[in-house]
């Protein structure tokens, strides 16, 4: 998390502003989503400096509108908005104002709604704004819990002033397609919409946008439904793709309506096997210890050493990408120790001597003061500062953050974590062992699904948080404990340089070991995690 102080202004307010292939392609959907001939009163509630109003006056919908208001809270961009909207002829206003506190005036209704609404976290945020973004979700009858993004209160109280029937079309981050946030916009989507459109574009097709985008577009349906049909429309560079999925309300992310219909039928044949259960049924996963300063509280041997800390260091795996195998032994841990790497984790909790009263740890903890480490938010609700609660170690660790797949790792030298890994342990009325659950983790299933229900941010990183864990899914067979060693040997000698090889020995043995899973089907879920996991690599 940064503080406002370390971002741009523009990065504050959002203010960065539309490419007109994309202002382009929103006019087109709601000339489309808009039959007939009547007169459309048009809402812009991001306007900025006027891109979506200047394209407008020469794009073939502007016959279609009788009046444009715009809302821009930067006096300057609305006076360049206001400009632009008299150079193009048209009917219409430009407010300069916070479009939450407008929203919230009065009930209003459109025929259409078009913009680019800022991507700016709460946490930089007008606490006021905050206040009215509340209001309108409570107008809309849409959660607010969750909520954490700007381009969501302002969409819902958009699509919340329109007609129904009423088009609309509008830039949004493609966390709206997987993001903890976005759930409630999808929600509402396919409950109030009909028609309802996702464009989709490669990374880096619009220089000068800094996150990845996606055009959301519909027509506001006369009532609430269960579902909606997803039309999706990719432009590569090799040419268009178009398919079309029923989206579902509940469903936790979208990414699964990124794959064909024949890897998500071979998905749920598999889901209903027997021997097929959800992570929450075998084991629990949980956040590690949070020190708030990693850096200082995270040391190698040499600080053990030079300010005699050994009394309070307790072995640590720093990252997942220190454990060459499926099994972390002493002998690892001795290993990465020995590389110089920070395989000790400081514990000055109150059962063990005072660090004060030792002159080597003094001196370090007055080097975390220099540092002004006691004023960091998890340092300062500490007291004293340094007393870190560690975090009793885990029977397993899973990388809460990884590249091509999570790691699943027996943790046999009982080294503790810090919350890049989380702690597990068996469930006691699990039907596998410990070692059973490792071996079998790395599979094609099981890896898909941790696509499917995980999220990936700017360089392609997958990321899994405890609730989405619990929804992965895993062959449970403990025939898997006696293949630990050889997968741990596979993933030593050839897993740093050839990754793809523990999950082609794993896929075999579930194969093998899981009754009614046929090698055609784990070759279907194969090449659907293969979709997943180029689309997100290709974001690097």
């Amino acid at each position: 998390m940064k503080t406002s102080d370390e971002v741009t202004p523009e990065k504050l307010r959002g203010g960065f502003y539309t490419p007109e292939p994309l202002v382009r392609i929103c006019l087109d959907r709601v000339q489309a989503l808009s039959p007939g001939s009547g007169r459309l009163r048009l809402l812009e509630p991001s306007a900025g400096d006027g891109a979506f109003v200047r394209l407008l006056g020469s794009h073939p919908l502007r016959d279609r509108v009788a009046s444009v208001t715009a809302i821009e809270l930067v006096s300057e961009e609305a006076a360049a908005c206001a400009q632009a909207l008299r150079a193009s002829e048209l009917a219409g206003e430009t407010i300069n104002a916070s479009v939450l506190e407008w929203l919230n005036d009065a009930p209003r209704e459109f025929d259409a709604a078009v913009g680019n609404p800022p991507f700016v976290r709460f946490q930089f945020v007008r606490p006021e704004d905050r206040t009215a973004a509340a209001e309108v979700h409570a107008r809309a009858g849409v959660p607010m819990a969750g909520v954490s993004n700007l381009w969501i209160p302002i969409l819902v109280g958009s699509l919340a002033s329109l007609r129904a029937g009423g088009a609309y079309s509008f830039v949004l981050p493609t966390e709206v397609l997987t993001g903890v946030s976005g759930r409630v916009v999808r929600d509402w989507l396919l409950t109030h919409s009909e028609e309802l459109h996702l464009d989709l574009f490669p990374p880096g097709s619009f220089p000068g946008v800094l996150q990845e985008v996606a055009i959301v577009s519909g027509r506001i349906a006369d009532g609430p439904r269960p579902s909606s049909i997803v039309s999706f429309r990719e432009r590569l560079p090799q040419g268009v793709l178009e398919w079309q999925h029923v989206g579902k309300v509940g469903e936790a992310t979208w990414t699964r309506y990124l794959l064909t219909d024949a890897h998500l039928e071979a998905l749920r044949e598999v889901a209903e096997l027997r021997e097929v259960q959800a992570l929450s049924d075998l084991a629990r996963f949980e956040v590690a210890t949070v020190t708030g300063a990693n850096a200082f509280f995270c040391v190698d041997a040499d600080d053990v050493v030079d300010y005699s800390l050994k009394t309070w260091a307790r072995p640590l795996l720093p990252r997942t990408r220190h454990a060459p195998g499926l099994r972390f032994t002493q002998a690892d841990h001795e290993a990465i120790a020995a590389q110089g790497e920070k395989a000790w984790l400081l514990d000055f909790s109150a059962s063990r001597p005072s660090p004060e009263s030792a002159p080597g740890a003094a001196r370090y903890l007055a080097f975390g003061v220099s540092q002004g480490l006691p004023s960091r938010y998890k340092c300062r609700i500490r007291s004293p500062w340094h007393r870190v609660p560690v975090v009793a170690p885990g029977d397993l660790l899973m990388s809460k953050r990884s590249h091509l797949f999570p790691r699943m790792i027996v943790n046999e030298a009982a080294v503790v974590t810090t919350d890049t890994i989380y702690r597990g342990r068996m469930l006691a009325n699990s039907p596998v062992t410990t070692a059973s659950f490792a071996a079998g983790f790395h599979n094609s299933l099981t890896l898909l699904t941790a696509e499917i229900e995980g999220r990936s941010f700017g360089g392609g990183v997958l990321e899994l948080v405890p609730s989405e864990i619990k929804r992965l899914l895993l062959p449970a067979s403990d025939r898997f404990g006696g293949e630990l060693d050889r997968l741990d040997w596979v993933s030593r000698t050839r897993g740093t340089l050839e990754d793809q090889a523990l999950v082609d020995e794993t896929d075999e043995l579930a194969v093998k070991y899981i009754h009614g899973l046929s090698s055609s089907l784990m070759s279907t879920l194969r090449e659907a995690r293969e979709c997943l996991l180029l689309r997100r690599l290709s974001r690097t």
